[in-house]
């Protein structure tokens, strides 16, 4: 997909994908620091740890203290946290301005996004739901800290669970290959709800078909990878990037992923 738009873009410049050990963070970052390497994406589980190793990040990435979007700027390296805008684009995309209330399944990196979109759609109750307790109170203390005007209180995947909120965001592996869906979870759709699951492959989870079947509007994870692309483009090469062009070669790559 970024290949795809750099070349649409006539723009000199490649986008690698690189496996990296937990223990490796550091010594990997130098190197490509080292390189002079132009940009980055950060995906789980690094969002966090990696802020350590910046010169600065913005203020949205600073307040959830996550980042997966990294830019070379005038030789320093900037933290950027487009996992919100990919939260953001296709629910205002469906004429979304304000959610009442929300619930967030998990609460790691795009948990934390996840907090910070629903403080711009000028949510009142957010729910963090994990199956640790712990990293739920956690990160609901840590987010009331940064978002003040949003009642957030944690609960426990199994545990009780108010149902009465308007979105349900899956931030966490649930449902992505080999990883099953707790019927808990599933048992939280309804049709009065917008169910959002950040997992893109299968692009089809078991709470995207939950929500589907219960007559749910249902957003696949796809779209959030597509929009928090675009706009790490955007601060990457600050050009105006090619939707149509990457939202066809992703659909192509989720439909026939390479071996």
């Amino acid at each position: 997909m970024m290949n795809a738009a750099f070349s649409a873009l006539k723009a000199d410049s490649t986008y690698e994908a690189m496996n990296v050990a937990h223990d490796k963070l550091a010594p990997t970052f130098d190197r490509l620091r080292r390189e002079g390497v132009r940009g980055l994406n950060i995906t789980m589980p690094f969002k966090t740890a990696v802020r350590d190793l910046l010169d600065s990040s913005d203020p949205r990435a600073e307040r959830i203290r996550a980042v997966n979007t990294v830019s070379r700027e005038g030789g320093v390296y900037r933290g950027y946290n487009t996992d919100v805008d990919g939260i953001l684009g296709p629910l205002r995309a469906r004429g979304v301005s304000r959610i009442q209330s929300a619930a967030v399944i998990g609460a790691g990196g795009a948990a934390r996004a996840f907090c910070a979109a629903m403080q711009e759609l000028r949510c009142n109750r957010l729910l963090v739901i994990a199956r640790d307790p712990v990293r739920a109170e956690s990160l609901s203390l840590e987010m009331t800290q940064s978002f003040p005007s949003m009642s957030i209180s944690p609960a426990r995947i199994g545990g009780r669970v108010a149902s009465d909120f308007q979105l349900l965001f899956n931030a966490s592996p649930e449902g992505s290959e080999g990883v099953p869906t707790p019927q808990e979870v599933l048992d939280l759709v309804g049709p009065d709800k917008i169910v959002f699951d950040a997992v893109y492959s299968p692009s089809r989870t078991a709470l995207i078909e939950a929500a589907e079947a219960s007559g749910a509007t249902a957003i696949r994870g796809e779209e959030m990878l597509l929009d928090q692309a675009i706009q790490a483009l955007r601060i990457w090469t600050g050009l105006e990037p090619p939707r149509e062009v990457m939202r066809l070669t992703l659909s192509r790559f989720l439909e026939e992923p390479p071996a």
